[in-house]
């Protein structure tokens, strides 16, 4: 009820001004006196025209791609008949007299009902200005709508080409710095592989492995698996310099060389290997294997647990290959990952033959 009166407030306080102002004229100046019965019912006969002409005879009848003009002029003849004959027996009954036959009629009965007539077609021509002002402040606020909706739009153009702006400045500005970082490193290198050998080793091999990452992140989607085997050596390399007593067997098909997979898969999980495992018995050394027999390509790695370290990171980075291998490979690839007795194994298998079809 609350809201029918917020949004049909405007129209109440309309129709009481006008029935105030045609009461004080009727009664006031014209000395017409009337029941009160007899002004409400006539006020609901006149105020139910209004809105039936103008929301059903004229909504329905305009409001299509080709308005029908035929039917608004039968329906309102239609109306005016209706509310003739409805407000004369409306009469007729408050003044508690009998319906005469038409043949019959007074003179009196014709002047009532010809007025009845005029105040007909006297609401009707107030509900069709009602029809045509109300579609004209609803066809100004659509254009304003559309109006704002364009402006919205152009802004988030702007919005869209400023930020493709701003990451091209990104781009070229990622650009400069790895290439003041590798410069950087490559006089590191130089300034220590004579006094320092052990130390510039290390430097030459984490050049190798962050320009390889550089590369991958604005690489292609796929890469031939040899880069990425050449980088596990570098890693493998960097570790032992740092970490001597590491032992991983590292062991694949040369012919596997040319595969293509997503990149930083095999770097990733010697990483995890090299970070969380325990690879420090030589007679129980971590594994690597990698093999594609037909079109299926695997991954696996297993190695001793390092119970005295927080592995909470390994999880994280498994989740992170997981996704990978979802939003390039969908059901064509999966991944599993457990302990087995005091081991911790991890196994990739990618069905290459289906996923080329789809990549």
């Amino acid at each position: 009820m609350k809201n029918w009166l917020k949004n049909y407030r405007w129209h109440i306080i309309a129709w009481a001004t006008f029935i105030l102002y045609e009461y004080i004229l009727i009664s006031l100046i014209l000395k017409i006196n009337a029941t009160l019965l007899s002004y409400c019912i006539h006020y609901i006969i006149n105020i139910t025209l209004f809105y039936i002409h103008a929301e059903l005879v004229l909504g329905k009848s305009l409001k299509s791609n080709r308005p029908i003009y035929l039917r608004i002029i039968i329906l309102t003849i239609v109306e005016v008949c209706l509310y003739t004959i409805i407000a004369y027996l409306t009469d007729r009954s408050l003044s508690k007299t009998t319906i005469v036959p038409i043949d019959k009629l007074t003179v009196t009965d014709w002047k009532f009902m010809s007025s009845t007539l005029w105040r007909g077609i006297y609401f009707m021509l107030f509900s069709t200005a009602y029809y045509f002002i109300k579609s004209y402040i609803h066809q100004k606020h659509r254009a304003t709508k559309l109006e704002k909706e364009a402006i919205e739009e152009m802004l988030k153009q702007k919005q869209i080409t400023l930020e493709l702006a701003n990451a091209k400045n990104a781009y070229l500005k990622a650009q400069i710095n790895p290439h003041f970082l590798f410069n950087t490193l490559t006089y590191i290198y130089n300034s220590t592989h004579k006094s320092e050998p052990r130390a510039a080793e290390a430097v030459r091999y984490l050049s190798k492995l962050m320009r390889y990452a550089l590369e991958c992140e604005h690489g292609p989607e796929i890469m031939p698996l040899e880069a990425e085997i050449r980088q596990v050596e570098n890693l493998l390399q960097l570790s032992r310099i740092k970490q001597p007593d590491l032992f991983i067997d590292f062991s694949y098909d040369q012919k596997i060389e040319s595969t293509e997979i997503i990149p930083l898969l095999l770097l990733s999980l010697t990483e995890n290997m090299v970070k969380h495992g325990n690879l420090s018995q030589p007679e129980d050394p971590g594994k690597i294997m990698v093999k594609l027999y037909g079109g299926q390509f695997s991954i696996q790695t297993s190695n001793l647990i390092n119970t005295g370290l927080n592995d909470t990171g390994f999880h994280t980075g498994l989740e992170n290959i997981r996704q990978r291998l979802l939003h390039t490979y969908a059901d064509r690839a999966e991944i599993s990952s457990g302990m087995k007795d005091n081991y911790f194994e991890v196994l990739i298998t990618i069905n290459l033959e289906e996923a080329h079809k789809f990549i």
